[in-house]
């Protein structure tokens, strides 16, 4: 499954830890993460979890989130204020940071390293992430879907401006109340100038502002190894003098590997949901996810083209049975993570198990033609289990005739991006910034950077620019949920659940755990 960022979790228990480990030094952790080893690093290009999170301990984002407050806090920056219609913003950067070769930090490497981004020919996953940005549309001119737009003569947005060696303005195409959330996203960390200049040469030598810095070489397939940056002067820095990432692509042989001695902090894979209490008794913490989990329609398949078939799908489903099987998960009700405000119970009306009316609808509907599809990613020990379980559901509720296919989740994601993957897949969504409205522009908005089933609605996207542009928190939200209403009712992903993660973690560390910001072993204390 898919997420966009490692996701916010809220404690729910703890242990007190029992292995040893294996880094050397008082104060330095091998951080297990179950995906295959990272070809580069760049945030600016980078929108999943493993990359974002050793981008974490290498670049540091304008404003981030207090582990203790739940409020926005500077970080690189000094202010970030907006004008009246919330459509221009003023951002000034604190002096004396510079980037791991000396560089100074400048606002001119924000506004550079934006525009890199923003430029549709480089492809950068985060490019649209500067979609709001005046200007934008120039750098990016219409494509076919699915394919790369050519280079254009323009290489810079209009709305991004200098204004002296450590303030800059962004002027948004229209007034966007959230812009300030959305700053302590690492999507928009910056290069130094020598990066930028030449990316690809420095993808496996990044130069960041943050806490560590690569500790030697870097080759492809090896760890990850980082050391403390005594440059940095940011806030709030990590307690580790040393850390590793190692990469293990099967989720059940990086647990193994914490069960062993070898490594300090694994995720619990959902194989071992039941028993990793017993496995590492005083070693353990769980915490609710601040994502949620769907079941993707392709919306350029005509066979899916009738609300009335997504909703009997949907109805046909019995999310407690297969919550049950998840483990640590509770039926979704929504699009929105229950933690995030704004979070309606029961805002699904499709979401309730009935498979009487699933299948009523499914007859208004004109039935489904030839077998369904369902894809599954074969690089998860559970990925087949959960595919079976979802299409026994709806064989047996809808009396459809379901087939299985297996690939690795790159695959299926190049597949879908390109609208010539055939039938369902699951996706999994964190949010980027805590807003609602980061669980809605991403994967609803026409044109949204996770936009998993190819979804289009201009009545959504009016009522999302809408609420982009209303200054009041509390009322963007009540508009934010009409927005989320249209995206049920077209059903483009069908909720599933949402779900507690696990951890496990050796007795030399003891992972930080905020409500706000969720389980860190970047942020763990040493014992």
């Amino acid at each position: 499954m898919t997420l966009s960022l490692a996701l916010v979790l809220s404690s729910c228990g703890d242990g007190n830890g029992d292995g040893s480990g294996s880094g050397t030094g008082a104060k330095s952790e091998i951080i297990a993460i179950a995906a295959d080893p990272l070809e580069y690093i760049n945030p600016l290009n980078d929108n999943g979890s493993p990359g974002i999170q050793v981008a974490m301990a290498m670049f540091s984002p304008l404003v981030t989130t207090d582990p203790n407050t739940g409020k926005t806090v500077n970080v690189m920056a000094e202010s970030v204020t907006p004008d009246k219609t919330s459509q221009t913003w003023t951002v000034k950067l604190k002096a004396g940071n510079t980037f791991q070769n000396g560089q100074p930090l400048t606002a001119k490497d924000y506004v550079d390293s934006w525009n890199l981004t923003a430029q549709g020919s480089n492809a950068w996953k985060n490019n649209g992430f500067f979609s709001k940005v005046d200007g934008y549309d120039e750098l990016n001119p219409p494509t076919p879907d699915g394919a790369t737009p050519k280079p254009t003569a323009v290489k810079a947005m209009s709305g991004l401006k200098l204004i002296d060696d450590l303030t800059f303005s962004v002027k948004l195409k229209v007034p966007f109340s959230q812009f300030g959330l959305t700053l302590q996203y690492l999507g928009l960390a910056p290069l130094p100038e020598e990066v930028r200049k030449n990316p690809d040469a420095y993808k496996r030598k990044p130069i960041g502002n943050g806490a560590y810095k690569l500790d030697g070489e870097w080759n492809a397939g090896e760890d990850i190894k980082l050391v403390k940056w005594d440059g940095y002067k940011g806030p709030n820095a990590p307690e580790a003098d040393s850390i590793t990432y190692r990469f293990i692509p099967n989720a059940d042989t990086a647990y193994n590997e914490f069960l062993a001695g070898t490594v300090d902090f694994v995720d619990v894979p959902p194989t071992k949901i039941k028993t990793f209490k017993t496995d590492a008794p005083d070693g353990w913490v769980t915490g609710v996810s601040s994502g949620a989990n769907y079941l993707v329609m392709p919306a350029w398949d005509q066979r899916f083209k009738n609300p009335k078939l997504r909703h009997a799908f949907s109805m046909a489903i019995d999310r407690k049975a297969f919550a049950d099987l998840v483990g640590l998960a509770t039926p979704a009700s929504g699009l929105i993570a229950p933690d995030m405000n704004g979070y309606r119970e029961g805002a699904c009306k499709y979401c309730s198990f009935d498979a009487a009316k699933a299948k009523q609808l499914l007859q208004e509907a004109g039935g489904f033609s030839g077998p369904l599809n369902i894809n599954y990613n074969t690089s998860s020990a559970t990925g087949q289990i959960f595919a079976e379980a979802i299409g026994n559901m709806l064989r047996q509720n809808l009396g459809l005739e379901v087939k299985y296919t297996g690939k690795q989740g790159s695959e299926i994601g190049e597949l879908a991006d390109t609208r010539k993957l055939d039938g369902l897949r699951f996706s999994g969504w964190g949010h980027d910034y805590p807003s609602i409205e980061d669980y809605l522009t991403p994967m609803f908005k026409s044109n949204g950077d996770a936009n998993f089933s190819g979804y289009s609605n201009p009545a959504l996207d009016k009522v999302l620019a809408q609420g982009d542009a209303e200054p009041d928190p509390e009322k963007a939200i009540a508009i934010y949920q009409q927005a989320e209403d249209i995206a049920l009712e077209d059903m483009p992903l069908i909720p599933l659940y949402t779900k507690s993660n696990a951890y496990l973690h050796s007795a030399k560390i003891e992972p930080r755990v905020s409500k706000y910001v969720g389980v860190s072993a970047l942020y763990a204390t040493f014992k």
